[in-house]
């Protein structure tokens, strides 16, 4: 219990607690003898006020300094992500072969084209350190490697230069169309099963189909996620809202098929592709054109280039306009698609054309395993951006976000409770 004492000065009484270190407090009385002067409360008060307000504003602007390059990597907890409006940048790509017996190969990748619409995707130039064949398939033109190896490694080395831009399709309920409003066309094209292998790898006695909009276990689904929704947006709103809710994201083996539809929904887990095949899957079970976009991606965090595939969907506006829009299911964009990426083939929805996209490698020997290995590396070259956008699902709201500027405001409010607390030295 602290301690203190009381002095009488005429018709005054004035009760001084003594301090913690159980020093004898000092008096001070003026010249007249009377009682000791009071510090003026009110002023000292509005000074304090201040001086709060500034540590809050100087604690606030060091936080966000130090966690700003971080911030839009974390899409719930951020606010974000924020990604630039614009980017020009070149990327390399290097297919590594190596083999220890003579084998005859054949490396064939598709020519990325531009992307009409709010300058989406330009391709400046392509480069490579030795001249390939040129031929076209399935309407675009290809690029070949074709030779022999016996015992040794090849390097075949492309570098793309792209400039590319952020785009947003704001749709919403009240502005969409029906299923009725799709084109025939568009739903012939992409309505049923696509993509049949000669496996059985999750064990259920049937062919894998990686797209399979007519298994029953998938159109049952579809249909109870989108019971009630009428338009267009709500049917692919709902799907993709269940898979947020439902799915976990597990990366997939390098150099192995991607698992289809059915077998990522009953393990209810999958990587980019497994995420859009199966959200492809279920569109169609319920009349939505959906088809897959293949490319590579930039992962901002790792500094680094990496294949990636999302979703293409039909969408139909209340007055009949007809359009496609992007979904990524895994990096949370709906109906939007951010700059830091590349497509370089779209599917179109002709049955084995997929599989040629993924086998974009093949080779043919005798005699015994010549041990055959690929790799496919990517490296940022260089890099420019532009302006800032913010392109996720969530939070709709800029960096820094609500989720940002609550740490902020608490830690800086930690601060300036703790230097609060600190005793003033008496002047």
């Amino acid at each position: 219990m602290e301690r203190g004492y009381t002095e009488k000065t005429g018709d005054r009484r004035q009760i001084n607690k003594q301090r913690r270190t159980n020093s004898v407090p000092k008096k001070t009385y003026s010249s007249t003898g009377s009682a000791p002067k009071k510090v003026p409360t009110k002023r000292r008060r509005k000074s304090n006020i201040v001086k709060g307000i500034a540590l809050l504003i100087v604690a606030g602007i060091l936080i966000m300094i130090l966690i700003l390059p971080m911030g839009d990597y974390f899409p719930h907890l951020w606010g974000g992500p924020v990604y630039p409006e614009r980017a020009k940048f070149t990327i390399e790509r290097t297919i590594t072969l190596s083999v220890q017996r003579e084998v005859n190969y054949n490396v064939t990748v598709p020519f990325p084209e531009d992307i009409p619409g709010n300058d989406m995707q330009k391709i400046h130039e392509l480069r490579w350190n030795e001249e390939p064949d040129t031929f076209s398939k399935y309407g675009i033109d290809w690029k070949s490697w074709r030779g022999t190896l016996d015992g040794e490694s090849k390097e075949i080395v492309i570098n793309y230069d792209v400039e590319t831009s952020t785009v947003i399709w704001r749709f919403d309920r009240d502005e969409s169309g029906t299923v009725d409003q799709i084109d025939a066309e568009m739903i012939d094209r992409y309505s049923g099963n696509n993509w049949q292998l000669d496996e059985d790898r999750n064990r259920d006695g049937e062919l894998d189909w990686m797209i399979q909009p007519d298994h029953p276990e998938i159109r049952s689904l579809a249909e109870d996620v989108t019971r009630g929704e009428n338009t267009l947006y709500g049917k692919a709103r709902s799907i993709y809202d269940w898979m947020q809710n439902n799915l976990e994201y597990e990366r997939g083996a390098p150099g192995e098929l991607p698992k289809h539809s059915i077998w990522t929904l009953e393990t209810r887990s999958g990587d980019c592709d497994e995420w859009s095949f199966l959200y492809i899957s279920m569109a169609r079970a319920v009349g939505i054109p959906a088809w897959i976009e293949l490319g590579v991606l930039y992962d901002r965090i790792l500094d680094e280039w990496g294949g990636h595939g999302w979703v293409r969907l039909q969408y139909v506006s209340k007055e009949g306009e007809s359009g496609w829009v992007n979904i990524d299911t895994v990096n949370r964009q709906f109906f939007a698609r951010d700059t830091m990426r590349i497509t370089t083939w779209v599917d179109d929805g002709t049955e084995g054309n997929l599989n040629d996209y993924y086998h974009y490698v093949s080779y043919n020997y005798t005699g015994g395993d010549p041990r055959f290995r690929v790799s496919d590396e990517y490296r940022n070259v260089e890099m420019e951006t532009e302006g800032e956008v913010f392109v996720g699902d969530g939070f709709d709201i800029p960096w820094p976000g609500i989720g940002t500027m609550l740490p902020v405001i608490g830690t800086a409010f930690l601060i300036y409770t703790f230097k609060k607390g600190i005793p003033e030295k008496d002047e």
